[in-house]
């Protein structure tokens, strides 16, 4: 990353501030039928652009235009993430996160290893339907699979 300057990545997601305002204020309007949904949606959209970002990144192919293109991307992910888990999951799962249970995959985690019944069930289903295939460093293991970091 010759000549990278951190000070042109601020300016870039000092451009994106504006239009994330807008869109935040625009989801006012949208009934809760179709935040949730819209919500989750958006966090895998967000999950699968990060972990291609990130498999790139890793191989040593990821240039600077892509970068700091890509940061707002896993900014934008991880506030998703954290509404997800804060809002969606607190309600699908009937418990409000464990400290430190920032994102959702901590949070599916902690339930796949102890839990039983409907909170398995929703974390099993999470991790297999919509992850486990997008995830090149194996933190969600698919069905079958063995969990490389458990």
């Amino acid at each position: 990353m010759d000549g990278f300057d951190f000070s042109q990545l601020a300016q870039v997601l000092g451009l994106f501030l504006p239009m994330a305002r807008e869109g935040l204020s625009m989801l006012g309007a949208v009934p809760w039928a179709v935040r949730v949904p819209l919500l989750l949606w958006l966090l895998w959209i967000f999950y699968l652009a990060v972990m291609n970002l990130q498999r790139v990144h890793m191989a040593g192919k990821l240039g600077r235009v892509a970068l700091i293109l890509g940061v707002p991307a896993l900014v934008v992910g991880f506030v998703l993430d954290l509404l997800a888990n804060l809002v969606i999951f607190t309600v699908l799962l009937g418990e409000l996160p464990r400290w430190g249970e920032w994102t959702v995959t901590a949070r599916l985690k902690r339930h796949l290893a102890t839990s039983s019944g409907y909170r398995l069930a929703v974390a099993h289903w999470f991790e297999t339907e919509l992850l486990a295939e997008f995830d090149h460093k194996g933190y969600h293991a698919g069905p079958g699979e063995v969990d490389i970091h458990a």
